[in-house]
Formats: structure tokens, C-alpha cells, sequence
């Protein structure tokens, strides 16, 4: 575990808590802000709902797991006006997410799994939303934690991580399940 640790460490994060998987909350609030579309993601992203199944799945799949880890980033944003700005930090959070999930598995984490932060932009435009039956990066993709029905804010807040919503910061959460 220490080397896994050292291994997220060395990445540019924020913060980093590991959790038990008890701390993790689910609420169903959560997916139907997705339902509602508050992002404009719905049914347009192959990571995002109705795609990536129901929350009553993910809760039976998160009983697999035991820990995992909460990872932030956080960036200044130049120019709010810009929400383009805002998703530069989300792309970084995957790739970095990405990368600490293959480590894990080197480390002999065979389940570990990455949620990251936002809606997958791994594609320019997603398949899902070109009306194509399958994701050009399955092995990539990932969906975030609120697309599984996870309250990122209450989740944070339950393990001591401070979310503050400021106009020309942005933070990103995402997490690796061990």
C-alpha cells in the first residue's frame, strides 16, 4: 500500500485520502441530476447515464472493494467566462487517474478501478453522442462518480476533504478503488 501511495504522491494532485469503502455515499439525488441533464452529458456520453447502469449496480459492484482513494486537483482558472477552461484540469485528473490504476495492477490491485471527475472527454465528441452503438476507448473511458450516484461533496466532507466552489479555481475529485 505504501508503494502505491509514494506512486499517486509523485503525480501533480492536490490532496490525496485513502477511505474505506463504507465512507463512500450513494444517493440517488445524484443520478437524478444526471437525469435531469444538468450537464448536457445524458444519453450523449457512453460514461455517463443511462449507459453506465444503475446505481443499485454500482452499489453491489462497490461491495467488491474494501478501500480506495479520494484524489483531488485543483487549478486556477484565467478566464471563468470559459468553461473550456474548466474541463482542461477534469482531462489531466483522467489521464493521472489512469495512469495510478495500472500501477495498481502491477502492484497486485487486480480490481483497482478509476471514477474520475466530469464526464469522460477522452473523444473530441462522443460516440454515444454520433448516435454509434460503442465507445471508441473502452479500456479508457471511465465514468465519473456522480454518473454512478456518488455524492462527491457529502463523501468529501464525511472523510474531511473541504470542496469550495470559487470562481477562479476549479477542483476536480476523482477515485481509485482498491
Amino acid at each position: 500500500m505504501n508503494d502505491l501511495k509514494t506512486y499517486i504522491k509523485s503525480h501533480p494532485i492536490y490532496e490525496l485520502k485513502e477511505i474505506n469503502i463504507d465512507d463512500v455515499i450513494i444517493a440517488q439525488k445524484v443520478r437524478d441530476a444526471c437525469i435531469r441533464n444538468k450537464c448536457g452529458q445524458y444519453g450523449k456520453n457512453f460514461m455517463c447515464p443511462p449507459y453506465v447502469g444503475e446505481i443499485e449496480d454500482f452499489s453491489k459492484k462497490l461491495k467488491e472493494y474494501k478501500r480506495g482513494f479520494l484524489i483531488t486537483i485543483q487549478d486556477c482558472i484565467k478566464e471563468p467566462s470559459v468553461m473550456e477552461d474548466f474541463y482542461v484540469s477534469a482531462s489531466k485528473l483522467h489521464h493521472i487517474l489512469l495512469d495510478i490504476e495500472n500501477k495498481a495492477k502491477e502492484l497486485g490491485y487486480d480490481k483497482a478501478y478509476a471514477l474520475i471527475g466530469g464526464n469522460c472527454k477522452l473523444c473530441k465528441v462522443c460516440n454515444a453522442r454520433l448516435g454509434k452503438d460503442i465507445c471508441n476507448d473502452p479500456k479508457r473511458a471511465r465514468p465519473s462518480l456522480e454518473a454512478v450516484g456518488i455524492s462527491v461533496i457529502d463523501t468529501c466532507k464525511k472523510v474531511g476533504i473541504s470542496i469550495e466552489f470559487k470562481k477562479n479555481e476549479v477542483v476536480w475529485v476523482g477515485m481509485l478503488l482498491i
